[in-house]
């Protein structure tokens, strides 16, 4: 009797055809891609082994977190491959003229202990967003978001929404950030899914989720395509992860990356 293959086999036997295709994208439907692995049910921890393999090959799906593995079987799962960061990335970062805040303010940032949301925000977040060249005028806290769930419009408030300027718009929005307090573990469906559904309405080119101790920082790709996780570290790490973090969300960088993404949108019709 021929060996049943394993859920790593498997997942990486889609990985290679994903990688096949020239945009590192396949579709499969939900009925095709689980019968690959053979289940007879989907039980969550089965649902759970699939989820680590295809993350361990940063294979990134189209679907909810909380609905993958419960989904009809016509529907499309789309898996796409996102190129992870070199290992050497942050050593070939030239520092020559990325500005380091003072090793106090590292230290400090550090060692502080946050015993709620509101210092999170207060002492984590405004002290960071400082350092990475933004103002007052271009900070909105609290700020309000109209959107739909299903067919009921509702009113949510967005943790902080950074823009360029006193215009609050689509057109100068830069950053979404969402905290959480330190004991609010970051998962998909509790944290990554509310600030990217801020940022279907908003349309930031990133958004950033901290719960003060573990910082996430996402490239937000629109409303079809998953998004991209392109920087994940602990607050321990925040001195050594600067480099890339500064060259990628300081002010001028997130400004100049918008309004090349809005010329590419314009200039697809979208």
């Amino acid at each position: 009797m021929a060996k049943k293959p394993s859920v790593g086999d498997v997942a990486e036997e889609i990985f290679q055809a994903v990688l096949a295709t020239p945009k590192h994208q396949r579709r499969l439907r939900s009925s095709t891609f689980w019968d690959k692995f053979g289940f007879e049910r989907r039980t969550k921890d089965r649902v759970e082994q699939v989820k680590d393999a295809l993350r361990l090959r940063n294979l990134l799906i189209n679907l909810d977190e909380t609905a993958f593995g419960t989904e009809p079987k016509d529907e499309w799962i789309i898996l796409s491959y996102a190129d992870p960061l070199p290992q050497n990335q942050l050593e070939q970062l030239s520092t020559e003229n990325i500005p380091m805040p003072a090793d106090s303010w590292f230290s400090t940032i550090e060692q502080r202990i946050f015993e709620s949301e509101r210092e999170v925000e207060y002492y984590f977040v405004a002290p960071l967003l400082e350092q990475l060249g933004y103002v007052e005028d271009d900070i909105a806290i609290g700020y309000p978001v109209q959107m739909y769930e299903g067919v009921k419009k509702v009113n949510k408030e967005a943790d902080f929404v950074i823009f360029d300027g006193m215009n609050r718009s689509k057109e100068t929005t830069l950053l979404i950030i969402e905290a959480k307090r330190v004991e609010k573990i970051l998962t998909e469906d509790a944290v990554e899914c509310q600030a990217r559904a801020y940022a279907m309405w908003l349309t930031p080119p990133y958004y950033l989720v901290t719960n003060g101790d573990e910082i996430r920082v996402y490239l937000f790709r629109g409303v079809v395509q998953p998004d991209v996780i392109l920087m994940t570290f602990k607050r321990k790490e925040l001195r050594k992860n600067w480099p890339l973090l500064y060259k990628t969300l300081n002010k001028p960088a997130v400004i100049e990356y918008k309004v090349k993404l809005q010329k590419v949108l314009e200039s697809t019709g979208l």
